[in-house]
Parts: C-alpha cells; structure tokens; sequence
C-alpha cells in the first residue's frame, strides 16, 4: 500500500487516534477501579466491604449468643 496523497492518510490517521484513544481510555478506567480496591481509610469498595465484613461478624457473635441464651432455658 502506497500514500500518494494527503487524502490516503487521513481515514489512516482518524483509525490510529481513535485505537490510541480507546486504549488511553481502557488505562484510565483499570487504573482507577484498581484504586477502589486498596483501602484509603473509608471511601473506596474495599473499606466498605470492610465494614461490612465487621458488621456481619458482629451480628453473627450476638445471633449465637442469642442462640445459646435460648437453648440453655429449655435444657
């Protein structure tokens, strides 16, 4: 393939910018989802899934411990 003209190269030009655009764009979308999984003291999904975790273990220990309270009164 041959450019004898400007007007080969343009259609070669617009296809390769909008390829290094879409690329950019798969970079600076990985780069800041990689950021919601490190934990920043409260405001990205890890340091939710965190909390919830917490939460979630919490709610656990008084469910047996109601659990128990109860199967202690009928033994």
């Amino acid at each position: 393939m041959t450019i004898d003209n400007l007007g080969d190269l343009i259609p070669i030009v617009v296809i390769g910018s909008a390829i290094l655009a879409g690329i950019l764009w798969l970079i600076k979308a990985q780069t800041h989802m990689s950021r919601e999984f490190r934990p920043n003291g409260g405001a990205t999904m890890r340091d939710s899934m965190n909390r919830i975790e917490k939460d979630m273990r919490d709610v656990r220990g008084r469910l047996d411990q109601h659990i128990d309270t109860h199967n202690k009164g009928n033994t």
